[in-house]
């Protein structure tokens, strides 16, 4: 380490014990206090199943390889495990490397709520459990054909995803990504050669097809979780992280500020998350066609409050579903439910799932080995 950045890291030192000064006098224990709801959570058995994803890549000269994945488990009554996967692993040519995470992110949560839904389907849990807020849900951004090509079709590429849309209803928990399913991959190959003739058939293109089948996939599962189970179960998003200072108005987020003064198991105050100034977007051509499903996802009503309900320090934010053919149960007996499931402060299942699904560098490596791309050049080797 250069010894400039040693000299600056003890001014930084200096700046963060200022920082703690400021958050003892704008946030002073009293007004985080009277924010907050002591209560003990009396431990209550709901079948719950949670769900978790994960992806990995490695970025080759022309292409990355990836491994993306969703898994969902529950503990029935009588301690039997019940648990879904759903994964896939392949090779994109985005060329917009910025991008990328995103784009394998909306695969991800695409195979997290496969997984989740088969599993729910066939076993009536009374609660769902989310990784991450409901709300990071609708922050999905739908790809662009300038992600994967910088040649320009008026359109084309999109309207003929959009005719995939019935496919994808019909088919839609059958396949772990009903978008690159073979039939799909050869009927939109058979399409762009009609369209836009023999010379655009090329990966590049074809991706940028099935990237927007699978976004157009990804929506139709997300309107299923919220408004297709009919036995309307409890869906809520547990998440350890929160930047929101909704609730306080200060420069540190709201969750801090409970981390520094709450020591009691309790609950806060409440806040509605507004969809509107998330950065939600539809594909114009959805949107035509399917008014009904978005509109349901638009004005989707979540709330979201922070709460401890184990031991130890730990606070989680937590996003509940209000869903219109249900009645929302109250905080107390969300903290009773999830107090059952809690091990160190968190929900045990959640940390099953994450343990589960992860894909590690190791395991890309070995993938990386089968596949023969050992010797291929990442592009790190001109460095």
């Amino acid at each position: 380490m250069r010894p400039e950045l040693l000299e600056k890291t003890f001014l930084l030192k200096q700046e963060l014990k200022n920082l703690n000064l400021i958050i003892d006098e704008e946030a002073v224990r009293q007004e985080v206090l009277k924010n907050w709801y002591p209560y003990a959570p009396k431990k209550q058995y709901k079948f719950t199943i949670a769900e978790d994803g994960s992806f990995n890549k490695k970025r080759y000269l022309g292409f990355y390889l990836y491994s993306v994945a969703g898994f969902a488990v529950g503990f029935t009554e009588d301690e039997n495990t019940v648990e879904e996967f759903a994964g896939d692993i392949g090779i994109t040519v985005i060329k917009k490397t910025e991008v990328v995470d995103s784009y394998l992110k909306m695969l991800m949560f695409l195979l997290e709520l496969k997984a989740l839904l088969r599993l729910a389907k066939k076993t009536k849990p009374e609660v769902l459990l989310i990784d991450g807020t409901l709300s990071s849900r609708f922050i999905t951004f739908f790809p662009k054909t300038d992600w994967f090509t910088s040649e320009e079709f008026e359109g084309k590429i999109a309207n003929l995803a959009s005719e995939y849309i019935p496919i994808l209803k019909e088919n839609l928990l059958k396949e772990d990504i009903v978008a690159f399913s073979p039939s799909v991959k050869i009927s939109v190959e058979e399409k762009l050669l009609n369209i836009l003739g023999k010379g655009y058939v090329r990966r590049d293109t074809l991706e940028a097809t099935l990237s927007k089948i699978a976004y157009f996939e990804y929506l139709l599962l997300l309107h299923e979780l919220f408004y297709g189970l009919e036995w309307n179960p409890l869906v809520l998003g547990i998440a350890k992280t929160s930047h929101n200072t909704e609730i306080f108005n200060k420069s540190l987020p709201d969750l801090k500020l409970f981390y520094d003064f709450v020591e009691e198991m309790g609950y806060s105050v409440h806040r509605y998350v507004n969809l509107e100034e998330k950065k939600w977007e539809f594909s114009e051509i959805f949107e035509y066609l399917e008014k009904s499903i978005t509109s349901d996802l638009k004005f989707t009503q979540i709330k979201y409050f922070y709460a401890k309900y184990g031991n130890g320090k730990h606070i989680s934010l937590i996003e509940v579903y209000e869903n219109p053919e249900r009645k929302t149960p109250s905080f107390e007996e969300i903290l009773d439910i999830l107090s059952f499931y809690a091990v160190d402060g968190y929900p045990f299942l959640l940390k099953k799932a994450d343990r589960e699904v992860r894909i590690t560098g190791k395991d890309l490596s070995f993938l990386e080995s089968i596949l023969d791309l050992k010797r291929e050049l990442s592009g790190r080797e001109v460095l």
